[in-house]
């Protein structure tokens, strides 16, 4: 899933959550926000590569430019901390170049990484209301594929980045 899915797919759940909002008012006092997640992770909705890699990597499918992004923030985190400690003058310079360089680099192969298409975006509460929570589990704008119905789960799951990119 490439960068450009991935963002129809957050604004896809973005609509679901404002709609999903909307109808439950109550729904306010909770303090709904998204995430993405999977058995593997998660992080607050984002479409951001760079914030997806620091916060939850597994997300990441396994390639050239995956190894090759984690590589470059490395070397771009270590030029930083050169650049606190380098006298002023030309050796600053020179760090501050490598700094751009290296940023430049990181950041053409942030758009080549794809994402995987079975991460969840999920509803999560500051301060749930379990009443509210069971019968928004049954709302049809909610993914009653993923989203376990029992009472001992409070999951909500709007979909995966695949279904709400396709739908």
């Amino acid at each position: 899933m490439t960068k450009e899915d991935l963002i129809s797919a957050i604004e896809k759940a973005n609509n679901l959550f404002k709609k999903i909002s909307n109808e439950y008012a109550a729904m306010a006092g909770m303090e709904g926000y998204l995430v993405l997640s999977s058995m593997y992770g998660q992080c607050k909705l984002t479409d951001d590569p760079l914030e997806i890699l620091i916060n939850f990597p597994a997300m990441i499918s396994e390639s050239e430019y995956k190894d090759k992004v984690s590589k470059l923030r490395e070397t771009v985190q270590d030029l930083e901390t050169q650049l606190k400690y380098a006298s002023p003058g030309k050796m600053k310079k020179e760090i501050q170049e490598k700094i751009k360089k290296a940023s430049l680099n990181l950041n053409a192969n942030l758009n080549k990484i794809e994402f995987k298409g079975d991460t969840f975006i999920e509803i999560r509460f500051e301060k749930p209301i379990l009443d509210l929570i069971f019968e928004l589990k049954r709302d049809p704008l909610v993914s009653q594929v993923h989203t376990p119905q029992s009472q001992a789960s409070i999951r909500i799951v709007l979909g995966t980045l695949e279904e709400l990119h396709q739908k």
